[in-house]
C-alpha cells in the first residue's frame, strides 16, 4: 500500500517494480487467506484428538507397542475425521448461513464445490491408506466413512445423532486397534467410554448457538457424573487385566484425577447457567480432553511411556485453538 501509494504521488514511477511488488503481495496475501479457511473449514485443532484415539488404539492393540508402518492408519483416521468436519459443514452450509454467516462456505471463502470435492478426496484417501493394512482395517474406515455421512446428512438433528457422533469416536479407537490382533487389547473398555463421553458432548451442542433452560440439561449432566463413574472402575479394570506397573497405575491415576477436575470446571458451571459462551467452552474443552481419557487407558494397560506421546497431541490442539475453533 505504501507502494502504491509513492507511486500516485510520483515518488515511485507507476508501471515499475514497485506496482509488481503491490501485486505479488496480494495474491500472497489472498492465498494465506485461503489457505486458513480451508484450516477453519477443518477445525484443525480438533484432528490431533482424532490422532490420540488412533494412536491410544495401536497401543493397546499392540501391547504398547507401536510400529513404523502404524503411522498409514494414523494418517487415515486424519483424513476421514477432516472430511466428517467438511461434510458437516456442506450439508449445514443453508443453516450456517443464518447461524454462523462467519464460517468458510456461507461467507463464501470456500465454495460448496469445491468443499463436496475435498471432503469426497479425504474419504478416498483415508479409505486407501487403511486399506494398506488389512480387511480388517478396511472395514473399520468403511463403517467409520458411512457413519460419518449418516450422521452429516440426516441424523444429526434426530434423537440418533448423538449416539451416531459417539459411534463415530468409537470407531476411530476401533480402526487403531484393527492393526493387532490382541485379544486383551481389544477387551478395553476405551471405545465404549470414548463413545458415550462424546455422545454427551454432542448432546450438549444441540444448545451451543442458542442456549438452553438449566433443566434441560440436568439428565445430560448426571449422565456425565455415572460416566466418571464407570470410566473409574473400567481404568482399575484394565490395569488389573493388563497386570500395569506401578508407574502406570500412577500416570492412569494421574490422568484420571486431571480429567475429573477440568470436567467439574467445564460442566459444572452449566448446571447454574446454559448460556452459549458456557456451552461453548464445556464442548470446547470437553474434546480437548479426549487425548487425556485415551492417554489414561493406555497407561491402565501398562505402557506409560505410549500414554505419554498420546497425552502430547493435546499440546498442537491447544496451541491451534487460538486461531481456529473447534465446534
Amino acid at each position: 500500500q505504501q507502494l502504491a501509494l509513492a507511486a500516485r504521488a510520483g515518488r515511485w514511477p507507476l508501471g515499475s517494480a514497485g506496482t509488481h511488488v503491490c501485486e505479488r503481495t496480494t495474491v500472497s496475501d489472498r492465498s494465506m487467506s485461503s489457505f486458513r479457511s480451508y484450516l477453519r473449514l477443518l477445525r484443525i485443532p480438533n484432528v490431533f484428538t482424532a490422532f490420540a484415539n488412533v494412536v491410544a488404539g495401536v497401543c493397546l492393540a499392540r501391547g504398547g507397542r507401536f510400529e513404523r508402518h502404524d503411522v498409514g492408519i494414523v494418517l487415515a483416521s486424519g483424513c476421514l475425521y477432516c472430511a466428517g468436519m467438511v461434510w458437516n459443514d456442506y450439508y449445514d452450509r443453508d443453516i450456517d448461513a443464518e447461524e454462523r454467516p462467519e464460517r468458510p462456505i456461507p461467507s463464501g471463502e470456500v465454495t460448496p464445490f469445491a468443499a463436496a470435492a475435498l471432503g469426497g478426496g479425504l474419504f478416498g484417501l483415508g479409505l486407501a491408506l487403511a486399506s494398506m493394512h488389512g480387511a480388517l482395517s478396511l472395514l473399520c474406515a468403511v463403517l467409520l466413512c458411512a457413519t460419518i455421512l449418516l450422521y452429516d446428512a440426516s441424523l444429526k438433528a434426530s434423537a440418533f445423532g448423538p449416539w451416531a457422533m459417539g459411534s463415530c469416536r468409537s470407531l476411530n479407537v476401533w480402526l487403531g486397534m484393527s492393526v493387532a490382533h490382541d485379544g486383551l487389547g481389544w477387551l478395553a473398555p476405551l471405545p465404549l467410554v470414548l463413545g458415550l463421553f462424546t455422545m454427551l458432548i454432542t448432546q450438549l451442542s444441540r444448545f451451543e448457538v442458542g442456549g438452553t433452560a438449566v433443566a434441560r440439561l440436568q439428565v445430560t449432566l448426571n449422565a456425565f457424573t455415572g460416566l466418571a463413574l464407570l470410566g473409574g472402575l473400567s481404568l482399575v479394570g484394565c490395569a488389573l487385566l493388563r497386570s500395569s506397573g506401578p508407574l502406570g497405575w500412577l500416570l492412569a491415576a494421574a490422568l484420571f484425577g486431571y480429567v475429573l477436575w477440568r470436567g467439574r470446571a467445564l460442566f459444572g458451571p452449566l448446571r447454574e447457567s446454559a448460556t452459549p459462551p458456557l456451552l461453548g467452552r464445556a464442548i470446547g474443552g470437553g474434546i480437548l480432553l479426549m487425548p487425556a481419557i485415551d492417554a489414561a487407558f493406555v497407561a491402565a494397560s501398562g505402557a506409560p511411556l505410549a500414554a505419554a506421546a498420546v497425552l502430547a497431541f493435546i499440546a498442537p490442539a491447544w496451541l491451534l485453538k487460538r486461531w481456529y475453533y473447534l465446534t
